[in-house]
C-alpha cells in the first residue's frame, strides 16, 4: 500500500509535456528529463557539514524512485539514516546496478569511519591526473569562488583562492582579515587519483593559531561540496575522466521454477532437404505469348490470315 502511494505521488503522468510552457521558438525541456543523474550522501556528515541547502536540486522522480527502493529493501541501507539526494545533469536514468552502487558507497563510507570526508567520487579511469587537477585549480574553482554565494560572505573567513599543492592535489584556502593582517584559517584539500576524487578539510596557519583542523564547517564549505558533484559530471563530459563501470548484480535462482533442459532431435542426413518449387504460393495468372498494345485495332491482313 505504501509503495503504491509513493508511485502515485512521484510518477510522471503519461500526458505530461516534456517541455516547459507552451510551444516556443526555442523549447526548453523540464528538469525531470535533463537532471536524471543522482548522487546520495548523508544529510549531515560526521564532521558536521550540512549537505542540504537552497542550491541543492532534487528531482521528484529520482526522490520517489529512491524512496521506493528503500521501502522495498532493493538496496542495502543503514536503518534510521537520513540521506540527501542531489540531482545531477544527465539524460540517462541510473540503472539498477548504479542505484545499488550509490547506496553501497554511502553505507561503506559510514561503516568504515570515513564519514568525516567532505566529498568522494569514483571514476572508471582518469587518463591524466595532472590535467584534471589543473582544470580544477584553474577553471572550476575560480569560477565557483566568484559566485555570489561565496563572494557574498562579508563576515569572518571565506575561501579566497585555489592552487596546486602537490602531485594530483589542489587546495582551496580560507583567509580572514584581522588587524589588517591576512590569516589562513583552513583549507580544503582535493586529492585526485587514477580512479577517484576526494575532498577533505585541512588545518590553516599554525603561527596564527589555526594549526588544528576545525571541527566546525568552514564558511561556504557546503557550497563547494555540492558544486564538486557537478564538477565530476563536467569532468566526464569533457573527457577528463570516464564513468565507473557498474557491477553486475548476481542472478537469483528460484526453487519453484524448475530448470528444463531442452533436447534437439538429431538431423537425419539421408533425407534430402525439401525444395520449394515454383508451384507453391498464389498463382500469378497466365502469361501472354506476345504483348499487345491496349486499345490498338487489328489490321485487315491479320484478319484474313486468321480466316485462311
Amino acid at each position: 500500500m505504501l509503495t503504491d502511494r509513493l508511485i502515485d505521488l512521484f510518477i510522471l503522468q503519461p500526458d505530461a509535456s516534456p517541455f516547459v510552457g507552451g510551444p516556443r521558438k526555442e523549447p526548453a525541456l523540464r528538469e525531470e528529463y535533463t537532471m536524471k543523474g543522482v548522487r546520495i550522501d548523508s544529510t549531515v556528515s560526521m564532521s558536521g557539514n550540512a549537505m542540504m541547502g537552497e542550491s541543492t536540486l532534487s528531482s521528484r522522480l529520482s526522490v520517489g524512485e529512491a524512496a521506493i527502493r528503500m521501502v522495498t529493501k532493493e538496496v542495502d541501507i543503514i536503518d534510521n539514516l537520513d540521506i540527501c539526494l542531489t540531482s545531477l545533469r544527465g539524460m540517462d536514468a541510473p540503472s539498477d546496478e548504479e542505484w545499488s552502487d550509490e547506496f553501497s558507497r554511502l553505507t561503506e563510507k559510514i561503516s568504515s569511519g570515513r564519514g568525516s570526508e567532505l566529498f568522494s567520487a569514483t571514476f572508471g579511469s582518469v587518463p591524466s591526473v595532472e590535467r584534471l587537477a589543473d582544470w580544477i585549480a584553474t577553471k572550476w574553482a575560480p569560477a565557483i569562488l566568484k559566485t555570489y554565494d561565496i563572494a557574498g560572505i562579508r563576515v569572518g573567513a571565506r575561501p579566497v583562492y585555489a592552487s596546486r599543492s602537490g602531485e594530483g592535489q589542489v587546495e582551496i584556502v580560507w583567509q580572514e582579515l584581522k588587524d589588517f593582517k591576512t590569516n589562513v584559517v583552513g583549507k580544503m584539500i582535493i586529492d585526485i587519483t587514477n580512479d577517484g576524487l576526494t575532498a577533505r578539510r585541512a588545518a590553516g596557519d599554525a603561527n596564527a593559531g589555526f594549526g588544528s583542523i576545525s571541527m566546525k564547517p568552514l564558511a561556504g564549505e557546503d557550497i563547494l561540496v555540492r558544486r564538486l558533484s557537478d564538477a565530476v559530471t563536467q569532468a566526464t563530459e569533457k573527457g577528463l575522466a570516464t564513468k565507473p563501470i557498474p557491477k553486475k548484480m548476481p542472478t537469483k535462482e528460484t526453487d519453484d521454477m524448475p530448470i528444463v533442459n531442452a533436447t534437439v532431435p538429431p538431423v537425419n542426413k539421408s533425407t534430402p532437404p525439401a525444395v520449394v518449387g515454383s508451384e507453391s504460393g498464389p498463382r500469378s495468372g497466365a502469361r501472354r505469348s506476345s504483348e499487345r498494345v491496349r486499345g490498338a485495332k487489328k489490321t485487315e491482313s491479320s484478319e484474313t490470315k486468321s480466316f485462311e
